[in-house]
């Protein structure tokens, strides 16, 4: 029986030239552990120190801030004020300074093994300055302030199977499954990831991924063919950035979001005034989660390895719904105010209070004006004898009856959704190509009943209507009049296909370098039954206002353009990655000097959220140069400029400079 292996072999299964760039490519440090023996136990101690600093490089662009904030005095012309707290927090200069540590530990007796892989960082911007805009609370600052945490922790065993050797790991473990580099949301979904931690200088992979409690089996039936199980004893969400953070793009629904802001950026986020709360989410149960996978490796197709894997899990990324609210328009309260606006119009008050009051109790008649112009009054809708105050109905009870219904849509209530109940299907590949020097991967996947986000204007306007008809006869999700306190899903299920491919290659000695590493990724999603815009409309990024202009009119929000429908989720979405790195050995004094480029474009196409793979027309630029010294100390240079995709790429302003000093010993 070979030595027990504590790691995941996922990367192992891979050719040599693809194991080497995606380990170069998604951070892995060269570790120089210390090995040590204690009886019959085999050990090793490695660790990762690192301290970064990451540069913002111009000031808020006001294209990416809503309307009723400003950045040294400039207004923004975003439509919501629930996206542009990251923005807004940062100005040029210092945006995260980050010391870090990781730490792996491998025990090894005979057959069984322990590994523990351990995690903790403080920032010294984010813990140690004011933000801007908004401070960052407590749960924002648990991702990106300093954070201790215990990754990886399982235990190992080889047995036999009859005569088929079987492996076993028990414990919170990281499970790689499929052959996806770079574009999430393939097969490879049963860590979920802490985006910002990907963020943060000198980001390493391993720190991102997020072990789950399982129990995971391998029995190698011959040389050639491979069975594995995984039973899943643990639902951990993905983690997006925090609100608030500096490549934070939501403000309510990501960890330390508490409202959502109504009024299309109207309305300031620095008080709760037509604020919607955000109630408590919605988490998937840890249990009934598993998977089966198999793996055949064909000798006469030069040593292909083919995959075919099954897995039904739950949500691992939010969506949001919404909760009717509990009370309605205070009629009389509108009434009043208008009232004490016009003292001493006997007549008018009189009769203004009779109309508004109505909206108290009464379905139809003023209550379905609210957030309607008053100047577009249905015939009959006010008593008659209102009709000569037009105006002062415009100018007074407007604006009362407008207040009291943002009064109650607070009583309404929005929250994050972990559906359960995700069957994926997929089969993958990876070769090398003869006599080309190629190694190429790729995975095909299917997942069924995935959770998509529909447009949340939609959602909102749908919620509202519960206080107003007028709402209710403009979104695509249906009316609630007069139902409080009543659960609106903001999402449908539908199946969705994934497809991707990678191609790696490795260049002898040019340019001077020893050699040039070169890998490109192109993926699609497409969702075959995604119902056309004019029916059902599903998020995409940026899309802040609803993508009917009639309904903006209708409901009383004429004066902010409709959503262009390209901007909306697309049944079919795609784009590629380009990575190349050379590499110059003993440049000086033993050092290794390491430049590389890397290029994202999102072609054509938004993905549906929150699955949010592409956004139409969406670039980046990534330019480094990696130091290394006895692989012990290494020092990394950065810089990423994003840009492309409009005003629907929201963080096409934030492009950052960044230094990262490492030592692994």
């Amino acid at each position: 029986m070979k030595p027990v292996s504590l790691r995941c072999a996922s990367a192992e299964r891979r050719s040599g030239a693809a194991a080497a760039v995606i380990a170069l490519l998604l951070g892995v440090s060269p570790l120089r552990a210390f090995v040590f023996e204690f009886g019959d136990v085999n050990g090793s101690f490695d660790s990762t120190l690192s301290f970064g600093v990451l540069t913002r490089l111009g000031d808020p662009d006001p294209r990416f801030y809503g309307t009723s904030n400003t950045f040294d005095g400039v207004r923004g012309y975003q439509n919501s004020v629930n996206t542009d707290d990251g923005n807004l927090n940062y100005d040029k200069g210092v945006a995260s300074m980050v010391l870090k540590g990781t730490h792996d530990l491998e025990l090894k007796r005979g057959n069984f093994g322990v590994f523990l892989r351990g995690t903790y960082f403080y920032d010294f911007e984010n813990e140690g300055h004011q933000r801007l805009h908004t401070p960052l609370t407590e749960g924002a600052l648990d991702r990106v302030g300093k954070r201790v945490e215990l990754l990886d922790a399982y235990v190992v065993g080889q047995f036999h199977l009859g005569d088929a050797p079987l492996t076993v790991r028990a414990g919170s473990q990281v499970i790689s499954w499929g052959e996806s580099t770079f574009i999430p949301n393939g097969i490879n979904v049963i860590n979920p990831v802490d985006v910002s931690r990907l963020r943060v200088p000198g980001a390493e992979l391993r720190e991102a991924l997020k072990p789950v409690a399982a129990l995971h089996a391998s029995v190698a039936v011959s040389p050639q063919f491979t069975l594995e199980g995984v039973w899943l004893a643990d639902f951990r969400r993905t983690e997006i950035d925090p609100a608030g953070s500096y490549f934070s793009s939501n403000d309510f629904i990501s960890r330390g979001g508490s409202k959502v802001m109504l009024g299309f950026g109207a309305l300031p986020d620095s008080g709760t005034f037509g604020a919607i709360p955000r109630a408590r989410d919605h988490d998937a149960n840890n249990f009934n989660q598993w998977g089966l996978a198999a793996r055949l490796l064909v000798p006469q197709l030069n040593d292909t390895e083919f995959g075919l894997y099954y897995l039904y899990y739950h949500s691992r990324l939010p969506v949001v719904s919404a909760r009717t609210p509990t009370s309605p328009v205070n009629g009389l309260a509108a009434a009043a105010t208008a009232g004490a606006a016009l003292a001493g119009n006997t007549t008018f008050t009189t009769n203004l209070a009779i109309a508004l009051g109505g909206a108290a109790g009464v379905p139809g008649a003023i209550t379905t004006l609210v957030g309607a112009a008053l100047t577009n009054v249905p015939a009959g809708a006010l008593p008659a004898v209102l009709q000569p105050f037009y105006p002062t109905v415009q100018a007074v009870a407007g604006p009362a009856l407008q207040q009291q219904f943002l009064f109650a849509a607070a009583t309404g209530r929005y929250y994050a959704d972990y559906p359960e109940g995700i069957s994926l299907i997929g089969l993958s590949f990876n070769t090398d190509l003869a006599r080309t020097g190629v190694s190429l991967q790729g995975e095909i996947s299917l997942k069924q009943d995935v959770p998509l986000q529909v447009d949340d204007v939609e959602l909102l306007f749908a919620a509202l209507s519960a206080l107003s008809p007028t709402f209710g006869a403009n979104n695509q999700l249906g009316n609630y009049f007069g139902q409080l306190n009543v659960i609106v899903p903001g999402f449908r299920r539908l199946d969705a296909w994934q497809a991707q491919m990678t191609a790696t290659k490795i260049f002898g000695p040019m340019l001077g370098a020893s050699q040039l590493v070169v890998l490109a990724e192109v993926g699609a999603t497409w969702v075959p039954d995604l119902p056309d815009k004019s029916v059902l409309r599903f998020d995409g990024s940026g899309t802040f206002t609803s993508g009917n202009p009639a309904a903006m009119v209708a409901t009383g929000n004429g004066a902010y353009p409709a959503t262009p429908l390209s901007a909306f989720a697309d049944k079919s979405s795609w784009g590629y990655q380009i990575v190349g790195r050379l590499d110059y050995n003993n440049v000086f004094a033993g050092i290794n000097v390491s430049p590389s480029v890397a290029f994202t474009h999102d072609v054509r196409g938004n993905t549906p959220l929150p699955l949010g793979n592409f956004i139409d027309g969406r670039k980046s630029l990534n330019i480094g140069a990696e130091f290394t010294f006895q692989n012990t100390w290494s020092l990394e240079l950065r810089y990423v400029d994003y840009f492309g995709g409009g005003r629907y790429n929201l963080i096409a302003d934030r492009d950052f400079a960044s230094a990262t000093v490492k030592y692994s010993f």
